[in-house]
């Protein structure tokens, strides 16, 4: 039996604009589909002109939307083949926000902060409380200094985001929470350390996306598979570090929390980038990407638009999984984390990469 591939591609990557209200999510999709499959498929969009099938262009008429809430309604795409995970940018960074300072800080007190969920929850409080307690131009500038100095940790950039933790502690209108500020206040003194050895790339939801991507193939193949990637600089740049957790003689363990368990290591066997003008499937996925993006767009903004409706009606959201949004859940139960047992999964990580001398 030849080995499945799996071919995928982004929509809304805008790089370090994380907080740009414009462009607030983003987008990975993937599909087994082969490429006569694929090819198939796309007959619903093609035209003479266009060598090419793309979202961007299929969405500038009225005929390409047409074509377009066709392919997207067609029975040829089973959510069991056609896959999507949507990240909500902004919010995207408050987890990281969490995960760097506040994650790094109490681990090294022994406390496993992805144990029910709890990373999840303060990132969920934060982005729904912090604005309204200490006021949403400082919450902005919290955000925005953060992705800056992990971007860039210049002495300056550094600076900044401390002022504006300290300004957030200061202005809380809700003892409370305002203590929830005091871990970033005190990570000031250890920032180096918690910097040391990472780049502008722990911030790209590109990451992420195909980290994901990676382990829902692999638990429903069951087996290796190949991927196939349209031009991506972020995941080109970790080709290396996502090849080494594909390493097939890693001792197998299924690792995680609850319902975030995954088996480790990757099923993949490789990354090869490839131009979609030379894969039907490739443009297959460019197109559901780009088609979820705008109807994910639509909701991240809270207002309405034409095509996003159209595409909820013909069913778009069938593709969405595990995405990245921010909620008001902030217990256990509402978060879907509170069965116990499991593996901390960074730390397993890292020490079976150790272990290979990746």
């Amino acid at each position: 039996m030849d080995t499945p591939t799996i071919f995928l591609d982004e929509a809304g990557n805008t790089g370090a604009a994380l907080t740009d209200a414009s462009q607030p999510v983003f987008v990975l999709t993937s599909t087994d589909m082969t490429n006569d499959e694929a090819e198939d498929a796309l007959k619903l969009v093609r035209t003479p002109q266009a060598n090419e099938a793309k979202f961007t262009s299929l969405r500038k008429s009225v005929a390409g939307r047409r074509r377009l809430l066709d392919l997207i309604a067609s029975e040829a795409l089973d959510p069991r083949r056609v896959k999507s995970m949507v990240t909500h940018k902004r919010f995207m960074v408050v987890t990281k926000l969490v995960d760097i300072i506040e994650e790094t800080l109490v681990h090294a007190s022994g406390i496993d902060l992805y144990k029910r969920g709890a990373n999840l929850a303060l990132s969920n409080l934060h982005y729904y409380v912090s604005p309204v307690f200490c006021g949403q131009g400082r919450f902005d500038e919290f955000l925005e200094s953060f992705v800056e100095m992990v971007r860039r940790p210049s002495a300056e950039a550094k600076g900044r985001f401390f002022r504006a933790a300290r300004s957030m502690y200061d202005a809380c209108s809700n003892e409370e929470h305002k203590s929830s500020f005091a871990p970033y206040i005190y990570a000031e003194r250890h920032i180096d350390n918690i910097l040391d050895k990472m780049t502008f790339l722990a911030l790209d939801p590109a990451i992420p996306s195909f980290f994901v991507h990676c382990t829902v193939w692999g638990a429903q193949i069951g087996g290796p598979f190949h991927t196939v990637h349209d031009a991506s600089k972020p995941v080109a740049a970790e080709k290396a570090t996502f090849e080494a957790m594909m390493n097939p003689k890693i001792e197998p363990a299924v690792i995680g929390y609850d319902r975030r368990k995954f088996e480790f290591p990757l099923k993949a066997t490789g990354i090869t980038f490839a131009d979609s003008r030379d894969y039907p499937a490739l443009q297959l996925a460019d197109v559901v990407a780009g088609a979820t993006a705008h109807w994910a767009l639509s909701l991240a903004r809270g207002q309405p638009d034409e095509l996003a409706d159209a595409l909820d009606a013909v069913g778009i959201r069938r593709f969405a999984f595990g995405a990245l949004w921010p909620s008001p859940d902030v217990t256990p139960e509402a978060l879907g984390t509170e069965k116990t047992g499991g593996v901390n999964a960074v730390e397993h990580m890292a020490n079976a990469l150790a272990q290979r001398r990746i």
